[in-house]
């Protein structure tokens, strides 16, 4: 009884916001993504949507069951949205049919925008069965997605329309990049699989990290432990302590500008963490990506950046020689690093505003001789609500 009164308490909460939308008027977009959940990266991807799509309303666009429900009263369907985006994050995979199903049932003008394909993390395969969106995506008006990895898995279901844009925390690019300080400091972040999963990594496959960690020590670099999700608290615990270092603080920064403002006078991060690579980089901070699924790579890729790029899969690359081999040529990288990273930040730009331009041409349908919007406003008027 409990957790159906809770259900209901959250519906009533979601349909006040709408209707509060509602009455304020202008364009709303339904989003799909992941924020809420205190992970950084998809906050991140949500701040960044927000930015790049100034002028419109996103709301999140989340359950089926309940967007049927809310369309039912008018407050989702194209009676209440202008159009369905897909948003950042990995969510071209099993998990995210049933929200696109619903956003395409409902008639919504459906885009991507740096998107990724396939296996979202933990607890999904690293090739998770795709042929269901091959049918989906032809639907869209445009499939911009997050590298060239996602591009190519879809041309292989015969997506041939995908294009890559980069994903979309990008948006969040700095002009320019911090001089390292001195003495030099360097960013840690770390997630282990959890214990259930079959696909993930052992921690014994880190051993090169915890030699990178005490080689920068030596030359008396000073680590910063950074997490992205409280489930990074315990990880980056026992890698601390591994090292020596139990007693540094774990930072856990809450939006993207406190994240660079703690990485940007780093030399160069450490990170296992999608969104701790690409919020580097947004910051012109070199950065070693861990890579514990090929998302890793299809972003590391759509900036040129491979050869900083360790897959955690294959016991033979070397993270210890690697991170070296990153520090040695660090100082030099973060220019051109921050360059590649502003020239997909404007490339995300170009997209939305032709997304944008999209949205605009759409109207309100006509009911009865008045919008659908009035007739809207005078049901849950007289209902009281």
């Amino acid at each position: 009884m409990h957790a159906l009164l809770a259900a209901i308490h959250r519906n009533l909460l979601v349909a006040r916001e709408r209707l509060c939308l509602l009455r304020e008027g202008g364009p709303r977009v339904a989003y799909a993504g992941g924020q809420g959940w205190r992970n950084l990266g998809d906050d991140v991807l949500f701040e960044a949507a927000q930015r790049v799509l100034g002028g419109v309303r996103l709301v999140s666009f989340r359950y089926p069951r309940q967007e049927e429900r809310f369309a039912r009263l008018g407050l989702s369907g194209r009676s209440y949205f202008q159009l369905f985006i897909l948003g950042g994050g990995t969510f071209i995979n099993p998990y995210g049919l049933g929200t696109v199903r619903a956003a395409l049932r409902q008639g919504l003008p459906a885009w991507t925008l740096g998107t990724g394909v396939g296996s979202a993390g933990f607890n999904m395969s690293r090739r998770p069965e795709l042929a269901e969106w091959r049918a989906l995506l032809r639907d869209f008006h445009a499939v911009g997605v997050r590298g060239p990895c996602s591009k190519a898995l879809l041309e292989d279901l015969g997506v041939s329309q995908a294009e890559v844009i980069g994903d979309l925390a990008l948006v969040l690019a700095r002009e320019a990049p911090m001089r390292p300080l001195e003495p030099r400091r360097f960013a840690v972040n770390l997630v282990l699989p959890p214990r259930q999963e079959r696909e993930g990594f052992s921690y014994e496959r880190l051993e090169g990290l915890e030699r990178a960690i005490r080689h920068f020590m030596d030359q008396e670099w000073e680590p910063l432990f950074v997490a992205m999700h409280e489930h990074d608290v315990e990880s980056l615990h026992r890698l601390k302590t591994a090292v020596g270092r139990a007693e540094d603080p774990t930072h856990s920064p809450r939006t993207a500008e406190e994240y660079m403002e703690l990485v940007g006078p780093c030399t160069l991060t450490l990170a296992t963490r999608l969104h701790a690579a690409v919020l580097s980089c947004c910051a012109g901070t070199p950065a070693l990506s861990l890579g514990y699924r090929e998302k890793c790579l299809d972003f590391m890729s759509s900036l040129g950046l491979e050869a900083w790029h360790v897959d955690l899969s294959v016991p033979e690359e070397d993270i210890f020689e690697r991170a070296v081999a990153l520090a040695e040529v660090a100082d030099h990288l973060r220019a051109p690093i921050l360059a590649r990273a502003q020239a997909r930040k404007r490339r995300l730009h170009a997209y939305a505003r032709s997304l944008l331009a999209s949205a605009s041409g759409c109207e309100f349908l006509e009911v009865g001789g008045r919008s659908a919007e009035e007739a809207r406003h005078d049901s849950w008027d007289r209902t009281g609500t």
